[in-house]
């Protein structure tokens, strides 16, 4: 199983500190925290949805379809769209995801539910406000990393 950095997820706005907001963690022994298994899985979630496409240089497929859709109506076409945008995206960004199924449904007016099936299986509701504010930290539970709980 890959692993990789274990990110902080502070999503307050404000300066970056130095091992702060939005930062590398550091381990036990004061070297950088490693994140593996399903906590991986989850990190790389959290990272692709809160990247707009092109907000990564050089690198302009990268970061997901839901912030252009951001001031679309949420129709069934629209929906359809997203869906198979997030698909494409997931099995082209992330495998190791192995998502087989995506289902992209209204809530209400400014929300969605995005269920990802696959290895693991993800249940997200997205607002417009989460998205307008960047902070889909939100959506994933509130999981502390500084304090693991």
């Amino acid at each position: 199983m890959p692993s990789d950095w274990k990110f902080n997820f502070d999503p307050r706005p404000g300066r970056v500190k130095c091992h702060g907001r939005g930062d590398i963690v550091r381990g036990k022994n004061m070297d950088w925290a490693t994140v593996s298994g399903d906590s991986y899985l989850l990190q790389k979630l959290k990272i692709y949805f809160s990247l707009p496409p092109g907000e990564v240089i050089n690198e302009p497929g990268l970061g997901t379809s839901l912030f252009p859709a951001l001031f679309q109506k949420t129709s069934p076409k629209a929906l359809l769209e997203l869906r198979l945008s997030l698909q494409e995206e997931l099995d082209r960004l992330l495998p190791e995801l192995k998502i087989y199924s995506v289902t992209v449904t209204k809530l209400d007016q400014d929300t969605i539910r995005v269920e990802l099936k696959g290895e693991n299986d993800f249940l997200f509701n997205i607002s417009r406000d989460d998205l307008l504010d960047l902070n889909l930290i939100d959506i994933f539970g509130g999981y502390d990393y500084d304090n693991n709980n």
